[in-house]
Order: structure tokens, then C-alpha cells, then sequence
């Protein structure tokens, strides 16, 4: 018997063993001559004979299959990336423990990567939102606008966010060809992987003592590099403050909920639902509010808990929004350990709800004020455009001025 054959077999032992101690008493051992009966409840024989047909699927390709050279491990991950499939959670992933190392890396700013903020993929492909100075991809001459419609050939078009930055994530010094589609034109751009270190908080002192806050992800240090941002600016006399949360795709939940106990009051952030609707999960800030006048500043790539925060702000009127409506991604996703073989399941377990009930997913945040930009500003990166003629920052500055001044 092969070894993977006897290590199920020994797995569908253990999974019958609990199995009845969990149920209580519904298994009886009954000797009769010279040979056991087992007795089991018909819930525990259905859920047996589920697993004995994965155990037959692997048994005939292992035995039939012509020129099978896939593994027992192989066939387990497919396996549970086909049951994940049928969810129809765009969110849900199955990760090996080295790809869950990887994923962890990439979310906290430490990396090796090619140096992209790239946006939720479309029937176009994915937008690249941001290309990070120095490194990989802003050297092999990718630039903010352009629009990745496959990674070594694979296409990105539609698929899921983490399909396109697990396609990119390869070894220190391996190439990727990006397959760039930039207005008319379509592009192979060859990007070698590199370290990359990201700080996903920019700030500023603008003139008349307005403070600049730009958040580029709720992941890595962010909440330290907030707090640091925040601190330094009330240290030099900031009278109003503007949040820049434009291009932003959303990050931890546990993040959002940091930063936003640092501007709010006694008041609720956010309320979580599962399945069992009368289970809710209500965040609160008990920090002290910012005591200067407030703008968040939100585009149509700000999504999750960019929309967590502004939705809060906007909520409990401790600011007003600016921009142009959000992404409209209202699901929360947990990551989850399995025990069996060290693997991670990512799948979509909550829905959140702004603090005055609104469940926004599909729909988004519409901002107080209204603004877009100049046509000719549309793709670039927040950190290159225009201050002059940032229409939306404009916008949140006049504002805040206004109401420091009353």
C-alpha cells in the first residue's frame, strides 16, 4: 500500500474517532463471533462516504490516470481550491503555509515583489494605481494608468486581486512579463523582482496650518505611521486636517479601527454580521476626537476600510467626505489555520454596517461634497498629481479652512 494511501486511511480512522465522541453515544462496538460490527448514525455514514469518494478520486487517478505525474499534495490543493470555487466568494483562497508567509509579507510593506499598487481587476484588467519610486516596475518603465491584462501570459482580466499579486510574486532576481494595455497601445514589459519596503503614510503641514494625512493601505506599520503623522502635526499648531484616502483598496480591519479611535469620540466605528444575525460585532471608539476641522478625501478606488473610516467620519459628523463615490465593498474576510496540513482558508464571513446601519457593499459611499478631477488627472498617482490643480484636494482644503476660520 502506498504511504499517502495509508496516511488517508489512518486520517478516515481519526475522522470516525471524533466524529463519535463528538455525537455522544451513537457509535456501539458489539462483538459477535469472531468479527466487530461497527454502528453508526446516518449523518456520520454520509459525511464518511463523502470523504471515501475524494479517497476513490485520488485512488483512480493515482492507479488510471495516463501519465499522472501529479502528487497526493497536489491533488489535495486543487482539491480545496475546487471546493472554494463553489462559493461564489470572488475573496476566498486557499493558501499553503509558504503562500500565506508570502501573503503576510506582501500586506505588511515588506517584500519581494516589483513595487505596484494595483487596483480590483475589471472586464479591462487590473489598473495600476500606483508604481513606487525606485523600484522594479517604475525602472522597467511601468507606469500609473496603464491597465495589466495578464502575467506571463495568464490573464488577469476579471480574476481576483490576490491571483494577480500572487502571479507577480516571485524570487529576488525571477522576471515576470506584464502584458500592459496603455490607451491605444499593448505592451510586454519584462520586470525583475526585487526587496521592496513600503511606508504607507505621507504627511505634510500645508500653509494656514493645514495638516495633510495621505493613508496608502491599512496594512504594514500603518497605524504607528498614522499616530506618528498625527502627533507631529497637532506638535506644530495644525488648525485643520485633511485624510487622503483616494486610491486606497482597504487593508486590516483591526488597522481601521486603530486609526479611526484616534479622530472619533465616544461613538461606533463599524458593526459586523455573520450567519447568525442576532451574533453582531460592534467596534467603538473611545478615543478622543480630533479637535480640529475634518475632510476625508475618497475616489472610486477607495474600498473596504477606506469606506470603514469614511463611512464613520460621515456618520457621526466628526468631518465630511470629498471626492467621488467609492468602490462599494462592504464583506469582511477572515484567514483561518487548518490543522491538518498547516494550510490557511481565507473566505468571506461578515458583512459591516456603518454606524447608522447602511450596509454599502455594491453601492458605496457618496461624499458629502462632490468633486472630480480634471480629465487629463484621471489614472495618476496621488502622489503625482498636480496640487494646483487637484480639484478634490482643493476642494477638502477650502472646506476645513472655512470652518477653522468661523
Amino acid at each position: 500500500m502506498k504511504s499517502w494511501l495509508r496516511t488517508t486511511l489512518y486520517f478516515l480512522a481519526v475522522i470516525l474517532i471524533t466524529a463519535a465522541v463528538t455525537a455522544g453515544v451513537t457509535v456501539g462496538v458489539m462483538n459477535r463471533s469472531a468479527s466487530d460490527a461497527v454502528v453508526m448514525s446516518v449523518e456520520e455514514y454520509r459525511k464518511l462516504k463523502d470523504v471515501l469518494v475524494l479517497k476513490e478520486i485520488m485512488e483512480k487517478i493515482d492507479a488510471e490516470a495516463l501519465h499522472s505525474a501529479v502528487t497526493h499534495d497536489e491533488l489535495v490543493e486543487f482539491g480545496a481550491r475546487g471546493m472554494l470555487s463553489a462559493l461564489n466568494d470572488r475573496y476566498a483562497e486557499y493558501y499553503t503555509a509558504a503562500e500565506y508567509e508570502a501573503y503576510l509579507s506582501r500586506i505588511n510593506g515588506e517584500y519581494n515583489g516589483i513595487g505596484i499598487l494595483v487596483g480590483q481587476p475589471n472586464e479591462s484588467g487590473a489598473p495600476v494605481l500606483d508604481v513606487y519610486d525606485g523600484n522594479p516596475a517604475a525602472l522597467a518603465g511601468v507606469m500609473p494608468g496603464d491597465i495589466i491584462t495578464a502575467v506571463n501570459g495568464q490573464s488577469m482580466i476579471g480574476a481576483q486581486l490576490d491571483e494577480l499579486v500572487a502571479a507577480v510574486d516571485v524570487e529576488i532576481g525571477e522576471t515576470v512579463t506584464l502584458s500592459i494595455l496603455r490607451g491605444a497601445q499593448t505592451l510586454e514589459i519584462p520586470v525583475t523582482s526585487a526587496a521592496v519596503n513600503i511606508k504607507r503614510v505621507s504627511y505634510a503641514l500645508f500653509k494656514e496650518r493645514t495638516g495633510y494625512i495621505r493613508l496608502d493601505m491599512f496594512t504594514g506599520n500603518c497605524v504607528d505611521e498614522f499616530e506618528e503623522a498625527l502627533k507631529n502635526l497637532n506638535e506644530r499648531g495644525m488648525k485643520s486636517l485633511v485624510i487622503d484616502l483616494r486610491n486606497n483598496p482597504g487593508g486590516s480591519l483591526d488597522d481601521v479601527v486603530e486609526i479611526a479611535d484616534m479622530l472619533l469620540g465616544d461613538c461606533d466605528i463599524v458593526s459586523l454580521k455573520g450567519n447568525d444575525a442576532a451574533d453582531v460585532r460592534v467596534y467603538r471608539s473611545k478615543g478622543r476626537p480630533v479637535k480640529v476641522p475634518l475632510a476625508i478625501l475618497v475616489n472610486e478606488n477607495s474600498a473596504s476600510a477606506s469606506e470603514i473610516l469614511a463611512g464613520a467620519i460621515q456618520d457621526n459628523s466628526a468631518g465630511v467626505i470629498v471626492g467621488m463615490k467609492t468602490f462599494g465593498k462592504g464583506i469582511v474576510q477572515t484567514t483561518m489555520p487548518l490543522d491538518s496540513n498547516g494550510g490557511w482558508l481565507k473566505l468571506t464571513t461578515e458583512e459591516y454596517f456603518t454606524p447608522s446601519g447602511e450596509n454599502i457593499h455594491g453601492v458605496g459611499i457618496t461624499p458629502d461634497i462632490i468633486v472630480d478631477l480634471p480629465a487629463d488627472m484621471k489614472g495618476l498617482p496621488i502622489g503625482q498629481l498636480d496640487q494646483e490643480n487637484d480639484a478634490q484636494l482643493w476642494g477638502a482644503l477650502d472646506y476645513v479652512r472655512a470652518e477653522a476660520n468661523k
